[in-house]
């Protein structure tokens, strides 16, 4: 056999594994290593602490090798855009070099060549890729980005995700609709333009005129807490620019967005979550034509039509009114259904669901000698379905303050590790390659915390606790024996035995 067939048949193989962990048609049995004897106490040291890093490096990297190669497979058909000549880090190798900056919390191209270019992380991707021969450089990644397809990374990241929703395992943990957040976040911007697809704001005024690359982001939302990345549309100038001359901006962006994630969770299984921002007649009429329900922010200043309508209904509706305890919090809510919009030059006509909460509770203020200070709030969305005593309480705080989660995640990514707002490449291909291999690896570390063999470590000391441990011990001592010694995984026909009990990548279940 052909050194190129036997590559294409360990591809296969890996991808096939890939697959399997994902759907949770793959038995993996896992084998508590005999532990060694705990260090002694002395003074100055942590008890244990070693031995503790290395069990956690063990399965968080035992978990990486089964997903991983299957990842890297599927780049193989990728046409590389360098000169065969020259290269010395094949196209699997340096895409593996840039997950791992990500997986490992890396913060930039430099600090990649200092701490990943000059550690034993080497181990790890010579463990992963037969052909890695040294560790490549950052700017031969960044030059790497730059040459090929800017949307093959993001793309494969569709493969990945789509194959991981289509699943039976991910219709067991989270049965029924799917829960979407989308919204716009910027990554980073110049006093300059250094590309034309670039947007700006305060245009003419050289004090104040800024450029910036900004992005609307979706993710899912599951059951169990899980957010796992979905798609992202970048907005960008160039040959968006309509007549006016106007730049492309969030909602023509949700356009497009909203047709990629139709194409990947289809139509009729989706509830959406959005901001403000997006309570308008057409935002809604997408929605409602790929048969999505959706719970909207509606502000005050907004829809001012229908707010008349709401609280002129509620004068005669008296009975849409519920009280409810949620913790410690004092909740009433009110509602109308069958609210009449008419938006555009066609009159297009909406029935619209109007549903406010004004939430009360008691805040300790601690500079006032713990005196407690009674506070208000109040939410208002605009729902897609009919809204009722029964659901009401469902509707707005286990669906519609969900929202919050995409705020969380954005601040996973700008401050806990994967250095959204960083600029990695100032080449608009680039900048969509980072970005894309930061999602895989946000999909990687989210998966590997919430499997069951890590998330009480992850409970203990959260997830961002658990990378620096893990990297932070590759780095400097290397991977622990352990790591080295052969998985041992078995494959069974799961259709003639449905149930089957697995250990390692069975995830935490909702609470």
């Amino acid at each position: 056999m052909s050194k190129t067939r036997r590559q294409q048949k360990q591809d296969e193989r890996s991808i096939g594994l890939m697959n399997d962990i994902l759907t949770g048609h793959t038995q993996v049995y896992f084998y508590e290593r005999p532990k060694r004897k705990a260090q002694a106490n002395r003074i100055g040291g942590a008890t244990g602490s070693e031995g503790k890093t290395d069990v956690l490096t063990e399965r968080y990297m035992r978990l990486l090798r089964l997903l991983l190669p299957g990842i890297l497979a599927t780049f193989s058909s990728v046409e590389d855009p360098r000169n065969p000549k020259k290269i010395t880090h094949s196209l699997p190798v340096v895409i593996l070099y840039g997950i791992i900056i990500f997986l490992s919390h890396t913060t930039s191209r430099r600090a990649a060549n200092r701490e990943i270019g000059g550690s034993r992380i080497a181990e790890i991707m010579q463990g992963l890729l037969p052909e890695f021969v040294s560790t490549p450089h950052a700017d031969t990644l960044a030059r790497l980005l730059k040459g090929i397809d800017e949307n093959i990374l993001e793309s494969r990241y569709e493969e990945l995700i789509k194959g991981f929703v289509k699943s039976d395992k991910f219709r067991e943990m989270n049965p029924g609709r799917i829960l979407v957040a989308a919204d716009g976040t910027q990554k980073f911007s110049r006093r300059y333009c250094w590309d034309k697809r670039a947007l700006s704001s305060n245009a003419g005024d050289p004090e104040k005129e800024r450029y910036y690359a900004y992005a609307l982001e979706s993710v899912i939302i599951m059951n169990n807490g899980m957010v796992l990345p979905l798609l992202t549309e970048p907005l960008e100038n160039g040959e968006r620019l309509d007549g006016n001359g106007k730049q492309d901006c969030e909602t023509k962006a949700f356009q497009r967005l909203a047709a990629r994630i139709m194409k990947i969770l289809g139509k009729g299984s989706v509830t959406i979550v959005l901001d403000g921002l997006y309570a308008t007649g057409p935002m809604m009429s997408i929605c409602k034509n790929y048969g999505w329900d959706f719970m909207i922010t509606l502000k005050r200043e907004c829809l001012k039509s229908v707010w008349e309508d709401h609280e002129g209904l509620q004068r005669i509706e008296a009975k849409n009114v519920q009280n409810a305890q949620w913790g410690d919090r004092k909740q009433i809510y009110r509602w109308s259904n069958g609210i009449e919009y008419i938006y555009g030059k066609n009159h297009k006509k909406l029935l619209l669901n109007v549903v406010t909460c004004i939430e009360t509770w008691n805040e300790a203020n601690p500079r006032k000698s713990g005196i407690s200070t009674e506070k208000s709030t109040e939410y208002a969305w605009l729902s897609s379905s009919k809204i009722n005593a029964d659901n009401v309480f469902m509707l707005c705080t286990k669906i519609a303050r969900n929202r919050w989660r995409i705020e969380n995640h954005f601040l996973v990514l700008k401050h806990q590790g994967y250095s959204y707002t960083h600029c990695f490449s100032l080449n608009w291909g680039a900048i969509k390659g980072f970005h894309s291999l930061a999602k895989f690896a946000g999909f990687i570390n989210t998966f590997v915390a919430y499997s069951e063999i890590m998330v009480d470590a992850v409970v203990a000391e959260g997830i961002n606790g658990i990378i620096k441990k893990v990297w932070g011990s590759i780095r400097s001592r290397g991977l622990p024996d352990c790591v080295n010694e052969t998985a041992v995984v078995f494959f069974e026909d799961y259709r003639a035995r449905p149930k089957i009990r697995y250990r390692d990548f069975k995830l935490k279940p909702a609470a």
